[in-house]
């Protein structure tokens, strides 16, 4: 079978490699779509760990190819992977903190992942999804990580927020808090045809970085989905005093700028980091599966393997938000 390989920093390849072989308690799917991220991005240029030859993908779903006898899956159903395996046994994972599981790998970081014809996967992490657009089985893995945000800020409703950045994660947010009743949302990013997709997915405002407006207003909650360190720096000036930032962009790993502590302590800012998606899978792929959300907006391009290369080692054109790649077509074996 096909499947998009890194090699080695800087270098991909589009490789034959070995059907998998599941082990015990392990499923094997059909990819139907898989996203590309910017952490796959950051793993290319070296600036994420990752061991590498590897198959990269962690935004992936497709339906079940084989199950194992008295498996509680069998073929043609369809399902949402989550990628982000932890022990389960140890203090952060009984306590609810499972990004922090010191044994946590992930599909597509520490091991192959969905940008690949057929992957194997533990049971645990399949989730049923109802017949939806197989493109939009892409988002379920970034909405997980989106609803982890809105956990960490305890959003309520009725508070005024900022969003910063205006790529996928962006997006999703807009549409998450204009769900939970925001009194106002502003997308804030330098592309306009990206604040224009914000105001359409449900903004009230939208502003480039440096605008004037933006500079000198306050909020409430601020989420920052660009994982660059200008827009941490940028999120950490707009929220009121009392307010909270939510971090979910990932920036270069060994990245670093100035916080001033002062302003921490007497402003009482709340700087929350939310790494992944602990526990929140499940309510994603139930989100997409009643098809609430507006994501065909959000597909840019839908890409072959041929295509991931480049797609990966240059930036995205001016106002694309995801990149979806199509290893093998939908056939349900049950039809």
């Amino acid at each position: 079978m096909r499947a998009v390989q890194v090699t080695d920093i800087g270098h991909i390849e589009v490789r034959e490699i070995p059907l998998p072989t599941p082990r015990a308690g392990e499923v094997l799917i059909d990819v139907l779509a898989c996203g590309l991220c910017g952490t796959d991005r950051h793993i290319v240029r070296g600036e994420y760990p990752s061991a590498l030859p590897r198959v990269l993908g962690h935004e992936f779903g497709g339906r079940v190819r084989w199950s194992p006898p008295e498996s509680s899956w069998s073929p043609g159903d369809l399902v949402s992977v989550d990628p982000n395996i932890s022990c389960v046994d140890c203090a952060d994972c009984r306590a609810g903190r499972v990004a922090l599981c010191p044994d946590r790998y992930a599909l597509g970081v520490d091991t192959d992942g969905g940008l690949s014809e057929v992957v194997a996967v533990p049971e645990s992490q399949l989730f049923r999804i109802a017949d939806v657009d197989p493109l939009h089985l892409a988002f379920v893995e970034p909405l997980a990580c989106c609803l982890r945000g809105m956990d960490l800020a305890e959003f309520h409703g009725g508070e005024s927020v900022a969003i910063v950045g205006g790529g996928v994660m962006g997006q999703l947010v807009v549409q998450l808090v204009a769900r939970a009743g925001a009194s106002r949302i502003t997308l804030i990013t330098r592309q306009a045809a990206k604040r224009q997709l914000a105001e359409r997915m449900g903004a009230t405002d939208s502003y480039a970085p440096d605008d004037a407006t933006v500079l000198e207003r306050t909020f409430d909650v601020v989420f920052e989905c660009a994982g660059t360190l200008d827009s941490v720096e940028q999120s950490l000036t707009l929220a009121r005093r009392g307010g909270s930032v939510i971090l979910l962009g990932i920036p270069p790993e060994g990245a670093t700028l100035p916080v001033s502590p002062f302003t921490l302590v007497v402003d009482e800012l709340r700087v929350q980091g939310s790494f992944l998606n602990p526990l929140t899978q499940e309510r994603a792929a139930e989100l997409v599966g009643e098809g609430v959300l507006d994501l065909t907006p959000l597909v840019s391009r839908v890409l072959t393997f041929d295509e991931v290369e480049q797609a990966l080692l240059n930036e995205p054109a001016g106002g694309d938000i995801k990149y979806v790649v199509q290893p093998t077509r939908d056939e349900d074996p049950t039809s």
